[in-house]
């Protein structure tokens, strides 16, 4: 490393910088433990808690409120400041935290995650529009890497610190962790971060927009959550939903999200290609620690480090694809990658309906990381080359917010799954919940088996989805070819 890129990297933590810094690469952190750390956490939940057809609802309904949120924020920063957002998002998402962590049924941690996800999502919108506010230009590139850095230690540190967390003390001590550490990062960015308001004045949320958006995506989820009679109803209002937003957008000069955005290309097949990508690699992963500890009997040590090897290859995946960048275009990338997740989707599936050991699953879990974080990064990047510089902002929260469906719906979808399989078998969800208690020994193996082959069709479930990614996938690649790409 040369002597300027040292000194680079030394004045991020300058004595002028350094609240700013640590409070950004502190919420990063918190963020990605808490992606992780939560799901190896879902076997003790549910032991605790019971409640066992509700606990999907643990992931996605975060998914939701973070997703929404993201998308407000961008606009809440340009009317408030970066501070004040920036105070008010720690706020909400370490009080969710601790309300989650202190909680005494699945309802009301359902609550709890809807408050601590709106909190997140705002989070780290703002810590990411602060990059650019706080540090000048010639130290942003090291800001941005430097979150990247911590954002993958944190991915291969998670399962070990969730580990620890489960092993000496219980599941809410995933949630508790937030409090003493979002106070830190609040302190170190209370008077650090920028106060300044956009110099064109305030700007207006498109509230309709945001609650039409919402009511969109949890009518959505209600109707992959339960698959069976209630689906045909809440898929009939998602539809009306989403026709409102479309006359509401069209109507509105400046929406929550922009229809070019999300329909037309090359946005559109862009986003909604990492969508279906997302969404069906989530609709296991995101169960990769039930499976582990009620399919196959595993202590919650092993069952919180099993989401690991999904993160490395996702790692993986990104940086490999960043050099493949070099010599291949975004598309192909992306193409390599939808073909790899479908394929070890697939393996994953028959696997688990066979009980084949168990590093063949992680074997395959991780090859399939490496193509999501293959494909996510080249859309990326492509997304940034297609986008005009007056539209990126717009452009990137449009592509973020499909993102968090793709991880919402998954999750929805393969709960549901896994639950459809668990009810058909077992006849009663909750017999999971004892299994996972240690009190049915008489009755752990026949309901274990049913949980592994629940997750076994749901990743089958899962690598279909993907499959589907291929249709907006040739649409991206026809506009390119006329675009001249």
């Amino acid at each position: 490393m040369s002597v300027s890129a040292r000194a680079s990297i030394g004045d991020l933590f300058s004595r002028r910088l350094r609240g700013a810094t640590i409070a950004i690469l502190l919420t990063v952190a918190l963020a990605a433990f808490e992606g992780l750390a939560v799901a190896a956490a879902l076997p003790q939940v549910a032991a605790d808690l019971g409640g066992i057809g509700l606990l999907p609802w643990v992931i996605t309904s975060f998914l939701l409120t973070s997703g929404v949120a993201t998308v407000a924020t961008g606009p809440l920063v340009d009317a408030l400041g970066v501070q004040r957002v920036f105070k008010t998002a720690v706020v909400v998402f370490t009080l969710g935290g601790v309300l989650a962590g202190l909680t005494t049924s699945m309802p009301l941690l359902i609550a709890a995650r809807l408050v601590q996800g709106a909190g997140a999502g705002a989070t780290i919108a703002v810590s990411l529009a602060a990059v650019g506010l706080a540090f000048p230009a010639t130290l942003v590139g090291r800001a941005f890497a430097l979150n990247s850095t911590v954002w993958g230690v944190m991915g291969v540190a998670a399962p070990g610190l969730a580990a620890a967390l489960l092993t000496v003390g219980s599941w809410r001590w995933i949630f508790l962790v937030n409090l003493p550490l979002g106070l830190i990062a609040l302190a170190a960015g209370w008077r650090a971060l920028p106060t300044g308001v956009a110099a064109r004045g305030q700007v207006r949320v498109d509230v309709t927009g945001l609650v039409l958006v919402t009511a969109f995506t949890a009518a959505l989820l209600v109707a992959v959550d339960a698959i069976g009679l209630t689906s045909l109803p809440a898929a009939g209002v998602a539809l009306g939903l989403a026709w409102l937003y479309v006359r509401h957008a069209r109507a509105t000069v400046a929406p929550a999200l922009k229809l070019r955005h999300l329909t037309a290309a090359p946005f559109g097949p862009l986003a909604w290609t990492v969508s279906l990508l997302l969404a069906g690699s989530f609709s296991m992963v995101a169960f990769v620690p039930l499976y582990v500890s009620g399919g196959r009997g595993v202590g919650a040590a092993l069952t919180a480090w099993s989401v690991l090897f999904f993160t490395v290859g996702w790692t993986a995946g990104a940086n490999v694809s960043s050099r493949a960048l070099d010599r291949a275009s975004e598309w192909m990338v992306m193409a390599v990658g939808v073909v790899l997740v479908v394929a070890n989707a697939s393996v994953v599936g028959v696997l688990a309906l066979i009980d084949a050991p168990l590093w063949t699953v992680f074997a395959a879990l991780t090859a399939m990381g490496t193509g999501v974080g293959a494909g996510t990064n080249a859309a990326l990047t492509l997304l940034r080359a297609v986008a005009d510089d007056d539209e990126i902002g717009r452009a990137t929260a449009a592509h973020q917010f499909l993102r968090n469906q793709g991880f919402a719906i998954g999750a929805a979808l393969g709960g549901a799954v896994i639950l459809l399989v668990v009810g058909r078998v077992v006849g009663d969800v909750e017999r999971v919940r004892g299994l996972l208690a240690g009190d049915v020994a008489d009755a752990s193996a026949f309901v274990g088996t049913a949980v592994a082959d629940g997750f076994g069709v749901a990743a089958l479930t899962g690598a279909a989805v993907a499959a589907a990614g291929v249709l907006p996938l040739m649409s991206l690649r026809r506009h390119l070819a006329l675009a001249g790409r």
